[in-house]
């Protein structure tokens, strides 16, 4: 395992540990044979199978390592299916149990298992980043850095809605955890003790032997059984990015913060299959999730200095997170243009009384409010659905003395398109 000082080479500081703590990927299987845990157990593999499923999915499984470790689980057979349903019949959740995160190789390692069993559209649903430290690279404790934050002494910028647990105590407040961002922001910031979560207060023992085994070759311990170095216990922190499926690519930037013209990056496995490339990601989310101001009061915050945590000098390239557009490749507002089309759809609506355009458009209306359409697997409306809807409406708008059976037959014969991605006729 090469460590961030490896990383850095030439960047003087105390060790620290770079990982994937969730990496969990949306995708559509196969359908023959189906996906299921017949399947894996006739490929060899071991296969250990939940009672039930979830909300969404009817079945979830975990395939296992020869050791019967966890590799990873799989969620499949939507609850929801078909036109009226939310999911396709072939969608599923594909995530890497927490032991696997922390292989070297693990972005590779599922990157080679979805390709080996012919899963397809493949797509990031989760990714957590983290990093596990004893101090800041500037010598800040970091206990005593979350209490002066919380004294007002510096501002964060950006992420303002925070969530922190700790201890109210005579002597005064000791926390131990913190977060920033909404649940339903496609990055959200978290920093707390990581030792203290490992800590089994019952057992008077650690757990997740494998973030131990981490520390222990990076160099944060030495004594994996009682988190000790040098005889002392140590206290470590976690500072930890988690990124949704709206994430859908990285634009490089200079040190300013202007894009530079080079290609982005797609949110893809291939970003994270390499602890450099891990390491330049989490600098990254930094520069702008992480970021924290000395506070004066009276001052502008442009103008108030910079509280430097993290060094990040060995790093030769920085990302921010590219907008829909920007992923979308379109030079205009991805919501906005589709708000101009809901509009016009709507206005199209009630300038006509039949009931099968007012149908037709109330089901592409329903689609294209379902956030991110074109990008996201589980909308409830595929392209051909989608793309029949629109030659419909077409046809019957410019051949009136058709009528919806007539209209419907000949888009079929316009598109090709199988009868089970048509709508119902009526």
């Amino acid at each position: 395992m090469r460590t961030c000082r490896d990383i850095l080479s030439g960047v003087q500081m105390e060790a620290r540990c770079i990982n994937l703590d969730w990496l969990e990927v949306h995708a559509r299987e196969s359908s023959s044979p189906c996906r299921d845990p017949f399947y894996y157990e006739s490929k060899g593999y071991h296969v250990r199978v939940r009672e039930y499923g979830t909300r969404v999915y009817r079945q979830m499984f975990t395939i296992l390592a020869p050791n019967d470790e966890p590799l990873l689980e799989i969620r499949r057979d939507p609850a929801s299916q078909g036109l009226q349903g939310i999911h396709a019949a072939d969608e599923c959740h594909i995530r890497l149990c927490n032991r696997t995160c922390y292989f070297d190789n693990a972005a590779d390692f599922l990157a080679n298992f979805l390709e080996r069993h012919g899963y397809r559209e493949i797509r990031i649903s989760r990714v957590d980043i983290c990093l596990d430290f004893v101090r800041f690279d500037k010598g800040d404790d970091p206990g005593a850095f979350v209490r002066r934050y919380f004294k007002h002494r510096y501002a964060k910028i950006n992420q303002g809605r925070i969530c922190g647990h700790g201890e109210d105590t005579w002597s005064g407040q000791d926390w131990n955890s913190l977060s920033w961002g909404s649940k339903s922001s496609a990055v959200t910031t978290k920093m707390y003790n990581k030792t203290l979560e490992l800590y089994d207060e019952k057992l008077d023992r650690y757990g997740k032997p494998y973030i131990r085994e981490a520390w222990f070759r990076c160099g944060l311990i030495d004594d994996i059984q009682r988190c000790t170095f040098q005889g002392e216990k140590r206290v470590i922190w976690r500072v930890e990015f988690s990124l949704r499926s709206s994430v859908k690519n990285w634009v490089p930037i200079n040190l300013d913060g202007e894009s530079r013209k080079i290609q982005s990056l797609k949110n893809t496995l291939d970003t994270y299959n390499s602890r450099e490339k891990i390491f330049v990601m989490f600098a990254s989310l930094c520069r702008h999730y992480f970021r924290f101001k000395k506070y004066v009061e009276g001052k502008r915050k442009d103008r108030c200095e910079d509280k430097i945590l993290f060094v990040f000098d060995g790093v030769q390239m920085f990302y921010k997170i590219g907008k829909p557009d920007t992923a979308l490749g379109s030079g205009s507002s991805y919501k906005a243009k589709f708000q101009r089309l809901l509009d016009k759809l709507r206005e199209y609506q009630c300038c006509h009384s039949m009931p099968e355009i007012h149908k037709a458009c109330d089901v592409l209306i329903s689609a294209i409010t379902e956030e991110n359409l074109r990008s996201d697997l589980a909308n409830p409306f595929s392209n051909e659905e989608l793309e029949f809807l629109r030659k419909l409406i077409f046809v019957r708008t410019t051949q009136k003395d058709l009528n919806y059976t007539a209209a419907v037959e000949e888009v079929k014969k316009l598109l090709k398109i199988n009868e089970r991605t048509l709508p119902p006729e009526s």
